[in-house]
């Protein structure tokens, strides 16, 4: 689950989320839970995106519902002018490696329906190119995001930039990948 949201004070609500965020968001079901601002994203740039690893759509009803119950997480978001942008529901559908990294990068595609073992295969012709580069990819199907014409996202993490950029061009030349 995801939400991105436009806040004042950046520091604060990094700070609160760092804490009594990130634990509401654990005691009520989340399995991972990190705060990322957008820097390069057209017109979402600057935003913040607040990503909430949920094993299940239920558990991210019930952490969506703890986080707005907690007096503290709401005051947070009050006091660093937190204004919510959108919220998202994705699906895992494939991972190589982890989600460490100081960047991380977000691709939006469109396509048709493929099984998951197809999009596993896809994915790994991706990382063959990319794994010296990047920390780890994770393929997602949207849920619940509202009207898209993007209802696929690769995600990336890396801690270079410019050798994640030379390896996606790689990849994306390759005719498996495309």
């Amino acid at each position: 689950m995801g939400v991105t949201a436009q806040v004042t004070d950046l520091t604060g609500f990094v700070s609160g989320c760092e804490g009594p965020g990130k634990t509401t968001a654990l005691e009520f079901g989340a399995t991972d839970f990190r705060v990322n601002q957008i820097v390069m994203g057209g017109d979402r740039a600057g935003l913040i995106a607040i990503i909430f690893e949920v094993p299940s759509v239920a558990a991210a009803m019930e952490v969506s519902a703890g986080i707005n119950a907690n007096s503290e997480t709401v005051s947070i978001m009050k006091d660093s002018g937190y204004q919510m942008v959108s919220r998202s529901l994705m699906r895992n559908v494939a991972t190589r490696g982890n989600t460490d990294g100081q960047y991380g990068s977000m691709l939006l595609m469109s396509g048709g329906q493929v099984t998951d073992e197809e999009a596993d295969s896809n994915l790994g012709d991706g990382w063959n190119h990319m794994s010296g580069a990047a920390n780890g990819m994770r393929l997602v199907q949207s849920f619940a995001a509202g009207a898209t014409p993007t209802p696929w996202a690769l995600i990336g993490w890396t801690d270079d930039l410019d050798a994640y950029v030379a390896a996606s061009a790689q990849s994306m030349a390759d005719p498996k990948v495309q």
